[in-house]
């Protein structure tokens, strides 16, 4: 009897791409620029009275894994500000090979304020994200950006045994790059997460990077707000950037400190239109 091998299985991909830029009109801040592709969406909701522009950015797959990928482009005009945010947590799941690819690139003109504030980002048992994130500030702008990392869900008694994660940050103030790093753990990251140097325990975390001219008036704010914190957090200034870090048990812990620690910072920036945490973010 002659076996005869079985076709290679080709997997079906999601794969999506968004680019939005906004552009001053008058008094106010409106679309310049849409495009959107495969699970990737942007909607508008109506923003609350006095308060900043909003688009919400919505993987209609629901999900990520091996192979998949979503990329998105945006951008502030000279005088703008907006916040663009996600519809909810993405999930990255087991993957059967490959990685899962999620790419942001970031460009504020000159006065515009630009705000990335994206929900958290939770890896399963088996999956594999490479993240990169990639900013390019004008002089005069500023930018603010959230991203946070769930392993598992603990309220399920999830763990992630395996699996691999890399989230890199770039970010360039005219053409001198101003801040980079790459954060990447493979293998038993459960394991890894409980050493004292990386997390000592806990399974949740959050990198909040603010990039303009005023880091030297802003730090003393920015420190007395993670003061009161439920969990481990902290903040630092490198020259035109301040980073804050926060950790959590679990996603829920950190969920609730990183909301309190936003809806303190995002009154410091005295923008009018005010900047809001997103209503999506109260879902």
């Amino acid at each position: 009897m002659t076996l005869i091998a079985a076709p290679p299985v080709t997997l079906q991909r999601s794969s999506g791409e968004a680019e939005l830029r906004f552009k001053r009109r008058e008094q106010i801040t409106v679309i310049d620029e849409l495009y959107q592709s495969g699970c990737l969406k942007l909607r508008f909701p109506r923003p609350e009275a006095g308060a900043v522009a909003e688009a919400v950015l919505i993987n209609t797959a629901g999900g990520l894994t091996g192979g998949d990928a979503a990329r998105c482009h945006l951008g502030w005009g000279a005088g703008t500000s907006a916040i663009v945010t996600s519809q909810a947590a993405e999930r990255i799941y087991r993957a059967v090979s490959g990685e899962a690819h999620l790419s942001a690139e970031f460009s504020v003109e000159p006065g515009a304020f630009g705000c990335w504030l994206p929900q958290e980002t939770i890896l399963f048992d088996g999956g594999r994200l490479n993240r990169s994130n990639q900013a390019r500030i004008a002089p005069g702008g500023r930018f603010f950006a959230v991203e946070s990392l769930v392993f598992g869900r603990a309220a399920m008694g999830e763990r992630v045994t395996r699996g691999s994660v890399s989230d890199s940050w770039r970010i360039h103030m005219g053409e001198r790059l101003v801040f980079a790093e790459r954060f990447a753990l493979e293998g038993d990251i459960d394991a890894e997460l409980h050493r004292p140097a990386i997390a000592a325990g806990h399974r949740a975390l959050a990198t909040l990077i603010y990039a303009g001219p005023d880091t030297e008036s802003l730090l003393p704010a920015w420190r007395r707000a993670v003061d009161g914190l439920t969990g481990p957090a902290g903040c630092s200034r490198i020259g035109p950037v301040l980073v804050a870090r926060l950790l959590g048990r679990s996603g829920d812990d950190m969920r609730r400190d990183l909301t309190a620690l936003l809806a303190r910072l995002l009154d410091h920036f005295n923008l009018t239109p005010a900047l809001r945490l997103p209503r999506v973010w109260h879902c």
